[in-house]
């Protein structure tokens, strides 16, 4: 599915800005060590997911909007003689399958716009699968060797050493090794995303940064697991609250999430705006740690 910029951004490099200022974001590193080329490529792709994140939620917001502005608008109508038609194919050619006087349609555009929002979790957290695993890749891609260990990928390991010759080597190589990797992240999202994410933060030594006091590392993941319930009870149908929803909506880092146990399951524009909130302070704080992990010092706060 097409994914449209509705932001467009700015990246800095560190030393282009002020680091003290922390409203500043999308920091592209360029790390002490050279072992550690990924950390400058993972930040460089910060500010496209941050872009992605929000145009997501800014396309879903439209829809949800234009539900809210056309329920009002038939409210206001509701004592006109006309009504709202619903056409579609039948054996005849397009015929009108429904007629609704304007007081009935705009409670019906009304009450359509659950149903967007739970739709727009469920892509905003489909968009995080793919930030993440996207993520990972980048590190593979320059340090391919765990994924190649044992007899099972010995040609990989041969295809790989003939690439430095370049021209054919090189091309199978690489077509060898996209399709390693993408039977890898198939595997590895079957454990689950938060699992994913914090086998990631583990191998690439990321850590919580140091100037903050309350989200950590372990809340991150914890609430990418709740984020996942709640898209999982609205993929599975379900109608009331699962108790694992309403046990992370209990937790201090759960965002907006009120959901409670037996409760029917209403996904609402609110619970939409604290993913989108999470999803960018997630951005800012994977960045802050990369700023670390490259071996800068982040400043104290006042």
């Amino acid at each position: 599915m097409d994914r449209p910029d509705f932001v467009g951004h700015q990246k800095f490099a560190l030393d282009e800005a002020i680091l003290g200022n922390l409203l500043v974001n999308n920091f592209i590193v360029e790390p002490k060590n050279p072992d550690d080329a990924w950390i400058k490529r993972t930040s460089s792709r910060i500010g496209d997911w941050r872009a992605t994140f929000r145009s997501t939620y800014f396309r879903w917001a439209l829809a949800i909007n234009g539900l809210e502005i056309a329920s009002k608008h038939y409210h206001s109508r509701k004592d006109e003689p006309r009504g709202f038609t619903i056409a579609s194919f039948r054996s005849n050619g397009i015929e009108r399958i429904a007629l609704w006087d304007f007081e009935t349609a705009g409670e019906n555009h009304k009450d359509t716009m659950p149903m967007l929002a739970a739709w727009a979790a469920a892509d905003l957290y489909s968009t995080m699968e793919e930030f993440v695993s996207d993520f990972y890749r980048v590190l593979l891609d320059l340090l391919p060797d765990s994924l190649i260990k044992g007899q099972e990928f010995r040609h990989l390991r041969k295809l790989r050493k003939e690439a430095a010759q370049g021209g054919q080597h090189q091309t199978d190589w690489e077509v060898a090794w996209a399709e390693r990797l993408g039977n890898w992240q198939k595997k590895r999202l079957y454990d689950g995303l938060s699992k994913v994410f914090l086998s990631y933060i583990g191998v690439t030594g990321l850590k919580t940064p140091s100037i903050h006091e309350l989200a950590t590392v372990e809340t991150w993941a914890d609430t990418i697991k709740g984020i996942g319930e709640l898209r999982d009870c609205f993929a599975h149908g379900m109608t009331t609250v699962t108790k694992d929803l309403s046990e992370f909506s209990q937790k201090p880092h759960s965002m907006l999430f009120d959901f409670v146990e037996g409760e029917p399951l209403s996904i609402e524009l609110r619970h939409l705006q604290s993913v989108e909130c999470f999803l960018d302070q997630l951005l800012t704080a994977i960045n802050l740690s990369l700023i670390e992990r490259a071996g800068y010092e982040l400043p104290t706060r006042p």
